[in-house]
C-alpha cells in the first residue's frame, strides 16, 4: 500500500499537480524512498518557482527598452526610417517573445482535468473542413486527464505545422485502454532522418526551406513530454511526413476506456 501511495504521488508529480508531501511509512527501504521522494519533490518546487520569476524578469527587462524603443522611434520625421527601425523592432519583439514561449509557455500553470478531446479537435479543424485542407479519421473513446490549454496548443501545433509545411494535414486517431495516440500526416517532403532530432530545437533551418519547423514541434514535444506522452517522427514510404502524439492512460483511466 505505501508503494502504491508512492506510485501515485509520483504520476501527479509528473503531471504538474501540486501534490502533497508523501507520508513515510512501511518497511524502511519504503521510508527511506519515500524520504528521497519528498526531498526531490522540495527541489522541484522550489526550481519551479525560481523559474517561473526569472522568466517573468527576463520578459520585463527585455520588454520594457523595446517599448521605450518604440516611442523613440514614433518622434522621428524621416518616415521611411521611422518604417525601418519600426520593422526591425517589430522582429526583435517577436524573437523575444518565441524564446519565453519556447521555455514558459510550455508549462502553463493548469489543474489536471478530463478533457474530451474529440471537442479539443472538432475546435482546431472546423475552419479547414469546408478546403478539405484537414481530414479526421477516428475518435477518442473517453475522456483524458491533462492540461485543457496545453493539450490544445499541443495538437494545435501539430495541425500548423502539417498545413505550413505539407499543405494537407490527415488526422488518425487511435484510443485503447494504454494510450491515446494522434498521427498527423502531411503531403510535404518529409524531414530527413538523420535531422529529425532537429528539428525540435528552436529556430533550426532546414536546406531549401526559409525557416524551420519553428518553435511548435519543440513546444508540442514538452507539453507531452508533461504528460508522461510523446511527439516522434516519421517519413512516409508514399510520401509527407507522420508526426505521432502519444499520451498513455494510467490503470485508473483504462477502466473507463474499456467500460464503455
Amino acid at each position: 500500500r505505501p508503494l502504491k501511495r508512492l506510485a501515485r504521488a509520483a504520476r501527479e508529480l509528473s503531471l504538474g499537480a501540486d501534490a502533497p508531501p508523501e507520508v513515510e511509512g512501511g518497511g524502511s527501504e519504503v521510508v527511506e524512498v519515500g524520504r528521497a521522494f519528498n526531498a526531490m519533490r522540495e527541489r522541484i518546487s522550489r526550481y519551479l518557482t525560481e523559474r517561473s520569476q526569472l522568466f517573468s524578469a527576463i520578459s520585463h527587462d527585455l520588454r520594457t527598452p523595446i517599448t521605450r524603443l518604440r516611442l523613440r522611434v514614433e518622434l522621428l520625421e524621416d518616415e521611411q526610417l521611422q518604417h525601418k527601425f519600426g520593422r526591425d523592432l517589430d522582429e526583435l519583439e517577436l524573437l523575444v517573445k518565441g524564446a519565453l514561449q519556447c521555455v514558459k509557455d510550455t508549462d502553463i500553470h493548469e489543474n489536471i482535468e478530463p478533457i474530451d478531446l474529440n471537442q479539443v479537435l472538432d475546435c482546431l479543424v472546423e475552419p479547414y473542413l469546408a478546403s478539405a485542407r484537414v481530414t479526421v479519421q477516428g475518435r477518442a473513446l473517453a475522456a483524458y486527464p491533462g492540461k485543457p490549454l496545453a493539450l490544445k496548443r499541443c495538437i494545435g501545433n501539430l495541425i500548423d505545422n502539417a498545413l505550413k509545411y505539407g499543405e494537407r494535414a490527415h488526422l488518425r486517431i487511435i484510443d485503447s485502454a494504454t494510450g491515446f495516440v494522434l498521427q498527423v500526416d502531411d503531403e510535404g517532403p518529409g524531414v530527413p532522418e538523420q535531422r529529425q532530432e532537429e528539428v525540435f530545437e528552436p529556430h533550426v533551418r532546414l536546406a531549401g526551406q526559409q525557416q524551420g519547423y519553428g518553435l511548435g514541434l519543440g513546444i508540442a514535444r514538452n507539453i507531452a513530454h508533461s504528460h508522461g506522452g510523446e511527439v516522434s517522427l516519421r517519413n512516409l514510404r508514399e510520401g509527407g511526413l507522420r508526426v505521432t502524439l502519444s499520451l498513455p492512460r494510467s490503470a485508473g483511466q483504462r477502466v473507463n476506456v474499456t467500460g464503455r
